[in-house]
């Protein structure tokens, strides 16, 4: 079944202010149809405070680092078009804004983008003093995709092997330093056409000498457990070495892997 995704980044940016002015943004989470009626959503901007906000609408492409996955943006607006992408929203008030999708009519695999709504500095001609309180910016960062044509769901396990990272651990005499731990390199391949959330899987692995380890929840998985995976990517994600098995050279391993309903 297909697992949705939800992701939400508030960034908060220190500015100089004597109020907090925070707002809401939702949902955190569409899918637009690549034609027709469905192209077209709406997002609502919601001001609780008492100062009226300034609010700034973008769409951003979604991508993934084929190393570790590490999320890629790049500007979208030849895929949107936002009404109205700047506004001022009145205090205790909100404001609807218009996102219609603009590209490509046909999508054989799921196109994945964030919508971003970024809060601007906003003082209405008044001075604002340096020596004051300071003010959070917020920054909602929701997720959007393109339905395809067709729904295929097909996530595998390209390669596992041997790996090592560095994790900052604290001393005998309590300082952090890092150390080199020894951690299996899981490659996977979503072959499907729509993105999936890895929130409950099975890893099963075998090595050459005959040594079968099978691996689930957040301890033996950690690191690979809430990844999202987009359509038509592949990403190496880094878990714990699993102590059952042999690291010697030569040796070869074998995986299946089960994404658990």
């Amino acid at each position: 079944m297909k697992k949705k995704f939800l992701s939400l980044c508030i960034l908060m940016v220190f500015v100089a202010s004597a109020n907090l002015f925070a707002f809401q943004f939702s949902p955190l989470t569409q899918e637009f149809d690549p034609s027709g009626a469905g192209s077209a959503k709406t997002y609502t901007i919601v001001n609780d405070s008492d100062e009226p906000i300034a609010i700034q609408i973008s769409a951003l492409t979604r991508s993934q680092d084929s190393k570790n996955g590490d999320e890629i943006n790049t500007p979208a607006d030849n895929y949107f078009t936002i009404v109205h992408p700047k506004t001022i929203v009145q205090p205790q008030s909100s404001e609807i804004v218009r996102v219609l999708y603009k590209g490509p009519k046909t999508v054989s695999s799921e196109l994945a983008f964030r919508i971003r709504a970024e809060q601007l500095p906003y003082s209405q001609g008044k001075n604002t003093d340096n020596n004051s309180m300071f003010n959070f910016l917020y920054v909602y960062t929701t997720s959007a995709y393109v339905k395809p044509s067709s729904v295929v769901e097909n996530v595998l396990v390209r390669r596992v092997a041997p790996s090592t990272t560095i994790q900052q651990v604290e001393d005998a005499d309590g300082n952090t330093v890092d150390k080199e731990v020894e951690t299996m390199a899981v490659t996977l391949s979503n072959l499907g056409t729509v993105h999936q959330s890895l929130t409950d899987v099975t890893l099963i692995v075998s090595d050459s000498t005959g040594n079968t380890v099978k691996l689930e929840g957040s301890e033996q998985l950690a690191g690979l457990l809430a990844t999202n995976i987009l359509a038509k990517k592949t990403i190496t994600k880094q878990i714990p070495w699993p102590s059952s098995l042999s690291r010697e050279a030569g040796v070869k391993y074998r995986s299946s892997f089960t994404i658990n309903d």
